[in-house]
């Protein structure tokens, strides 16, 4: 999709401020960047504020300043952060669903729509790119919404950083990465390794992280490869669990104790490589492709008995290519993504936290091919139409090798075809207008088809995919002047939508069943006001209405309410000063208004105002950079839930936060003349 002068935060050369709705070159829509031309909204997040005085633990540090984005669980790391956008995400079970996560152009989201975070290292990503609303016609299932993160590249000079935090609540981590280049090859190693003791008992977090970037231009610089090796060992990871409302007010600290007695958590390790190459030809044409595989070993006890225990060993691989071909008025793109998933799965009880009897054993197959196609033409010089079409043909098996309980084995196939079609027009020199009409789908993860309600293996029989239609209108400036802004209102309405549950003898298991059909409405808006160079404040609102229009249950007719887990407002004020070097100082405000945890509406949790607050210093010597700073996350002590498990048996809804914390850290980077 062609791409616009977009909301962006992006490091001027004499400053660290934000610098929004310029015009900068996107990756997240597939096609070149041709400023101004985009229907769909995208926001970029880039430089060095991207990590500066952070502790680089979870997105939720960046992704709050962009609207439409919401996020809960960020600090229970055996489930990973769980991120929403404009709705789609926030069901997920575990980590980030409905949405497609990609690392320099490398899917980092499985093929079947699972995406973890577990591997990011934060500390090497310099620039993030979210594109907001459907994108089935782009990058086809589970693609409500897009994030594409961008590691750092290579300098010409050699460079050497150290990093260290150390903070609230046992929190430790180290960074160490260097760059440098080798005639026309480049090399960039990093590492790193954290820990967390965790606010509340049993949330012990260990991991460490490996990233190895290598890249190649040809001699004319036409064409450029760039090979990506990463390695994650998360060794531990507890999961204190979810609390019902009585036992947050007697202790908020506390574990579940079926959470402790099972010794709930997880341990991962996962090894990736990535292989991308670009071309550019004469006569506007340019072509790239990409191909990765990645080996995932996952241990995961839950905190009850029968099947209690799971053991995941995950092969996916895949490959992609597409072709651009640019003139003066016209843009064509089409290209093709090959995609394959292997889990075996085995289940095993859970006795008391030991490996006990065998109680599933299947494999289960994912694969995917798309082939899409998109043009761009201008018929005048304010008007751009753009349109688009992807068809996927999706297969599903799975090979049932326990068999006391007789053979689940089983298949299935899913064919869409995913169009969309959107304009933008110059209202003036400086003002902008958009509108687009897009869809998606989304089918059934692995892990979700063989949690089946009834016990038994194979895949639930039930459950189908959920098909989506939105249709937005924007409004942006595109000046640098003393005030930006982006407008964006969006509407979908999505048939079968994928909906969680729990049920009493598993808790912490999510099952799944298809709702009738359900709504999302809303605005998404940002604002920035410049008055001098070192200076911005920020602001981003969203008001949104997540609604069943039919979702008729076992438990109930919830048709009219609202979905769990999304309020209805939310919004970031930030305001930051600070030079490139010298004192620096940030401090912000997060709202996030009422929402339910259950389909029912009859658990409400209430609005929370946190507040936090960034200082720092940054000295320059001749060939080295020197930073300090100190940090505040939740200063006024607030008592809230950092997650909301919704739908969960026994009202076990509630993960407390923790209240105020202290974060301090050191920076040392050298950097030698070319």
């Amino acid at each position: 999709m062609p791409t616009a002068s977009v909301p962006a935060y992006a490091v001027a050369a004499d400053t660290l401020r934000e610098d929004t709705l310029r015009s900068v070159t996107i990756s997240v829509v597939r096609m070149p960047a041709l400023p101004g031309r985009a229907p769909l909204s995208v926001s970029t997040l880039q430089g060095e504020w991207l990590r500066r005085a952070e502790p680089q633990l979870t997105l939720r540090e960046s992704l709050a300043a962009v609207p439409g984005v919401w996020m809960l669980g960020e600090a229970n790391f055996a489930q990973d952060i769980r991120i929403a956008i404009r709705g789609f995400g926030a069901r997920s079970a575990f980590g980030i669903r409905g949405i497609r996560l990609l690392l320099d152009g490398i899917p980092e989201s499985a093929p079947d729509g699972q995406g973890q975070v577990d591997n990011l290292d934060l500390a090497v990503v310099e620039r993030i790119e979210v594109l907001r609303g459907s994108s089935g016609g782009l990058y086809g299932n589970a693609s409500g919404g897009v994030i594409s993160l961008h590691t750092e590249g290579i300098s010409d000079a050699p460079t050497l950083r150290l990093r260290t935090t150390a903070g609230s609540w046992g929190l430790w981590q180290g960074h160490l990465s260097g760059s440098r280049r080798f005639g026309r090859h480049g090399l960039r190693l990093a590492f790193t390794h954290q820990r967390l003791n965790g606010y509340r008992e049993h949330s012990i977090m260990r991991a460490s992280l490996l990233n190895t970037r290598w890249e190649m231009p040809s001699r004319d610089s036409s064409l450029r490869l760039r090979l990506l090796l990463n390695y994650a060992h998360s060794p531990q990871a507890d999961d204190p669990g979810a609390l019902t409302a009585e036992q947050t007010t007697d202790n908020r600290r506390a574990a579940h104790p079926a959470n402790t007695r099972f010794r709930a958590g997880e341990s991962v390790e996962q090894g990736r490589t990535g292989l991308f190459a670009e071309k550019n030809w004469k006569g506007g044409h340019t072509s790239s492709a990409r191909a990765y595989a990645l080996r995932r070993n996952f241990e995961n006890r839950l905190p009850f008995q029968r099947g209690g225990q799971v053991q995941l060993q995950r092969f996916a691989a895949g490959t992609g290519a597409q072709h651009h071909w640019t003139t003066p008025r016209t843009t064509l793109s089409a290209g093709f993504d090959l995609d394959y998933q292997r889990d075996h799965r085995q289940r095993f009880d859970n006795l008391n936290g030991q490996r006990g009897p065998l109680e599933l054993d299947q494999m289960e197959i994912f694969a995917a091919t798309g082939l899409f196609a998109a043009a761009q033409w201008r018929p005048h010089l304010l008007w751009h139409l753009s349109a688009g079409l992807r068809a996927d043909r999706i297969w599903l098996r799975t090979t049932d090798a326990y068999l006391t309980d007789g053979d689940q084995s089983g298949s299935s196939t899913y064919s869409r075809l995913s169009p969309w079609a959107g304009l933008t027009q110059r209202l003036g020199d400086h003002l902008r207008a958009r509108a687009s009409w897009a869809t998606h789908f989304e089918t059934p993860t692995l892990s979700e088809l063989s949690n089946n309600p009834e016990g038994s293996g194979g895949f639930n029989p039930n459950l189908h995919p959920q098909r989506t239609h939105t249709w937005e209108m924007g409004l942006q400036t595109t000046s640098n002047g003393l005030l930006q802004a982006d407008a964006a209102l969006f509407w979908a309405i999505t048939r079968d939508e994928l909906t969680p549950f729990e049920q009493p003898q598993t808790p912490g298991r999510l099952y799944y069943r298809n709702a009738g059909q359900t709504q999302r409405a809303g605005l998404e808006l940002t604002l920035l006001a410049r008055p001098m160079p070192a200076l911005a404040a920020e602001l981003t609102w969203t008001s949104a209405t997540f609604r069943y229009t039919r979702h008729s249950t076992p438990a109930g007719d919830f048709s009219g309410n609202r979905l769990p887990a999304l309020p209805q407002h939310w919004g970031m004020l930030d305001v930051r000063y600070g030079a490139e070097y010298g004192w620096f100082a940030r401090a912000q405000a997060r709202y996030a208004g009422t929402y339910f945890a259950d389909d029912a509406n009859q658990t409400r949790v209430t609005p929370i105002t946190l507040l936090q607050g960034r200082l720092g210093y940054r000295h320059a010597g001749r060939q080295h950079v020197v930073e300090a700073f100190v940090g505040t996350d939740n200063a006024t002590n607030a008592a809230y839930f950092h997650n909301v498990r919704p739908n969960a048996a026994g009202g076990r809804f509630f993960e407390p936060a923790a209240r105020r914390t202290f974060f301090a850290g050191l920076l040392w980077e050298g950097r030698q003349q070319p």
